[in-house]
């Protein structure tokens, strides 16, 4: 079917999924003009699931585009640079092996790591009351020339929409039937995920203030005491297909002892704080990947966002969502630009991909890269301190690792500049076309003078 054509129309939208990256598109979309915007979530509640979250300079830069900087930084404390930033340990004698300070630049954002809860309250609160509609579990799609119809498993359905954005996370059901043959893999793995009290671990000695990896060959455990109070562990174990592929987001580990029994060739330290954790408070989160996508637009009218878009399997940690958020922002501007010149949805959307596609083959590349650098590792079959080491050296400690993989083209990346540099070339690309049918309509309005004379 025809792709739509630029219209003065109001252009109705419907976001599915009300993640951090869908909430940032409805925030985007929310300022530009005749737009009729409506956001389906699964969730019976809004809420979000996991324990903290990492805002980095793009996620910060994105933050204050969408105006919730501010709602956020009331929640963390900015260090000074003679404090540790990160540290890599090895998991079971808890030797140091790389650290990294605090940024001693002012005016780079601080890294910081607050609650989900925190951000996604911050985004919520740049919306209206009612605007997300709850129990909304999407089931398929329909294209006709009116537009698209969703229809959800409840039975009901809604459109037709203009276009639809695919918001819904890394098990996207928009994804699944626009890109049919791309699926996804369990990675092997699982997240444990919780948040406690810091006073529970306070009698403990020797806690790192730092975000803290402390890694085996096949796991790891993260800590860091958050700014309010709280207490982040969160820890990565092997588990077999047929439990991962039972486990749903987030599911509650309602035995203790299921956690811990991963972990007890750990330093004391590590056992201890895991067993402050009581039952039913692990969040337990099977971790799935897919290839990267050829392009994330269908048919003018389909754009896919955040993790359904590119499925890394958690590789970059809580990152994804500032690339969720870059995408939102990115998406905004393409529509808007394309209605501000009489371009159809279809050209925005190719525009889209063609200013995504190349940050989404770069993650991968780098996701790529560390996976090479972990089975080359594998293959020298070293004792497990010394395949820690290796690992951390490579991956981590900047040898081994793609140029600008810790810096610039991840998380000191700027989409702002990236679409601003976009922009100006397609209005320079506009102008040049415009203007030889400008001064062909001049000639003939000189030719007809002079024919009158």
């Amino acid at each position: 079917m025809p792709a739509p054509t630029s219209t003065t129309k109001p252009l109705k939208v419907a976001i599915v999924g009300a993640g951090p990256g869908g909430l940032a598109a409805a925030i985007q979309f929310r300022r530009l003009p005749d737009i009729e915007l409506s956001i389906y979530d699964q969730a019976r509640e809004l809420r979000e699931v996991g324990a903290g979250i990492a805002l980095n300079q793009n996620s910060w830069r994105q933050l204050r585009e969408l105006g919730a900087a501010e709602d956020i930084s009331q929640y963390h404390t900015r260090q000074t640079e003679d404090k540790i930033a990160v540290e890599q340990r090895i998991g079971r004698t808890g030797e140091l092996i790389y650290q990294r300070k605090v940024s001693g630049n002012p005016d780079q954002p601080p890294a910081v790591r607050i609650e989900r809860t925190v951000l996604q309250r911050a985004l919520i609160n740049r919306l209206p009351k009612d605007l997300v509609q709850l129990s909304k579990k999407l089931d398929k799609y329909e294209e006709t020339d009116a537009g698209v119809t969703l229809t959800f498993k409840d039975g009901t359905t809604a459109g037709p929409f203009d276009l639809v954005v695919g918001a819904d996370g890394i098990r996207s059901a928009v994804r699944h039937q626009a890109y049919p043959d791309h699926q996804l893999s369990y990675t092997g793995k699982v997240a444990f995920r919780v948040l406690i009290p810091q006073e529970r671990v306070a009698h403990l000695e020797g806690i790192p203030s730092a975000a803290t990896w402390w890694h085996t060959p096949d796991t790891h455990v993260y800590t860091l005491p958050l700014d309010n109070g709280q207490f982040e562990i969160a820890t990565r174990a092997i588990e077999n297909e047929e439990h991962g592929q039972k486990v749903s987001w987030g599911q509650i580990v309602q035995d203790k002892e299921r956690v811990r029994n991963h972990y007890t060739g750990y330093t004391k330290l590590i056992r201890d704080i895991i067993d402050t954790v009581e039952d039913g408070e692990w969040q337990e989160f099977a971790l799935f990947g897919g290839p990267l996508l050829p392009n994330v637009t269908r048919n003018g009218r389909i754009v896919l966002l955040g993790d359904a878009s590119h499925p890394l399997s958690g590789a970059f940690g809580s990152a994804g969502a500032a690339f969720a958020f870059e995408d939102a922002f990115v998406l905004a501007k393409v529509i808007e630009f394309a209605r501000t010149n009489a371009k159809s949805q279809a050209y925005a959307l190719d525009l889209f991909d063609d200013i995504r596609q190349p940050r989404f083959e770069y993650l991968y590349s780098v996701l790529n890269h560390g996976g090479s650098n972990l089975k080359a590792v594998r293959d020298e079959k070293l004792q497990p301190d010394d395949h820690v080491r290796e690992v951390i050296r490579r991956n981590w400690a900047g040898e081994g690792r793609k140029p600008g993989d810790q810096g610039d083209q991840i998380y000191a990346y700027n989409v702002q500049d990236v679409w601003a540099a976009r922009e100006k070339e397609e209005k320079d690309k506009i102008a040049k076309v415009t203007k030889p049918v400008e001064v062909e309509k001049v000639a003939e309005q000189l030719a007809a003078v002079t024919v009158a004379a």
